[in-house]
């Protein structure tokens, strides 16, 4: 059996990728904490509600949705090497400056990274229950 022909498991598997190139993100804001100039980063979310906008109007007398790829960086496939995200930086009204123009919030950034990190163990808890539940509907 073959999982990578299970759209659950494609999508527990890129939403891993993201969480883990968000880590790394958030992990590079912390380590320029006192970087001179600095401006926080984080990852654009991907949002489901943008795909199926960009679901193409002639396709929709087929009987099911099929996803396309329209740039280079869309939907790397199955365990995939590096997923390629966008990165943006953090723009808002909320965010401090210190005088030296470094934007990194330790206490922002520390709980964005205890966001990612329960997000991952609901995406391997979700993996490991549905890999168990194939299990038992195969006898094993």
């Amino acid at each position: 059996m073959d999982l990578k022909n299970i759209s659950l498991f494609k999508t527990l598997n890129q939403k891993m990728s993201w969480l883990n190139e968000r880590q790394k993100v958030l992990a590079q804001n912390i380590a320029n904490a006192n970087t001179p100039g600095y401006v926080s980063q984080d990852l654009k979310k991907v949002s489901f509600q943008s795909h199926l906008n960009n679901y193409d109007a002639a396709d929709q007398d087929q009987s099911r949705t099929v996803m396309k790829v329209s740039e280079p960086g869309h939907m790397n496939g199955f365990g995939a090497a590096s997923a390629r995200f966008e990165i943006k930086q953090e723009k808002s009204e909320f965010l401090e400056t210190t005088p030296d123009g470094n934007t990194v919030d330790l206490e922002r950034e520390l709980s964005k990274m205890a966001e990612v990190q329960m997000e991952y163990t609901m995406a391997t808890n979700l993996y490991k229950k549905h890999i168990g539940m194939l299990k038992m509907a195969l006898g094993k």
